[in-house]
């Protein structure tokens, strides 16, 4: 770049150079090598800035106004990387939570967490159900609340967009197991 130099003139400059040195590597003539340089991304994008509407700029000048852009382009993109980042490192979490949940349901865990029957339960109804929460753990079968549906889905299927739905159905699961041993200590303070 040259004092007083315009963009336009800078463009060509660089254009003609890159076509000298394919020129010069291939054998082919000048105009042969311009007309490849041309057409690569970086040929097209200096001939939209050599006839652009900052051709008639001093190069200098035009690049001083660009560093805001670069300074403000370059802090998008880190930012991005570090949620890009934080995404990653949220969903690697999520995904341990989920298989440590599902190795304690495979040993039993709602099983333990109902306890006794209330009054009224039959003992072969909650049997049942910690049997078939223990064999949706084996199969790796997890709940999700989609439209205030549940909905059973494979472990390996999960997705971050279903992070959401893995939390309410959990949110779901665990109001009704404190909703039912609420009910537990009512009945127990009941019968003292």
């Amino acid at each position: 770049m040259h004092d007083n130099q315009r963009v336009a003139d800078m463009a060509v400059e660089v254009l003609t150079r890159q076509a000298r040195l394919r020129a010069e590597s291939t054998g082919k003539t000048l105009e042969g090598a311009q007309e490849d340089v041309s057409k690569t991304e970086a040929g097209r994008l200096l001939g939209e800035l050599r006839d652009g509407p900052h051709g008639d700029k001093r190069s200098d000048r035009w690049q001083e106004a660009l560093a805001p852009k670069r300074d403000e382009e370059r802090r998008r993109t880190e930012r991005q990387e570090r949620d890009r980042v934080q995404r990653e490192a949220d969903w690697k979490r999520f995904m341990q939570m989920e298989l440590q949940e599902l190795e304690l349901r495979k040993d039993g865990q709602l099983g333990r967490m109902l306890g006794e029957p209330l009054s009224g339960e039959s003992p072969a109804a909650l049997h049942r159900l910690s049997s078939e929460d223990r064999r949706q753990a084996e199969q790796g079968l997890v709940a999700v609340m989609k439209n205030g549906e549940l909905s059973y889905k494979h472990v390996g299927e999960l997705t971050e967009a279903d992070m959401p739905a893995r939390v309410a159905a959990n949110r779901l699961r665990t109001t009704w197991l404190k909703e039912r041993r609420d009910g537990w200590i009512a009945s127990k303070k009941a019968h003292s």
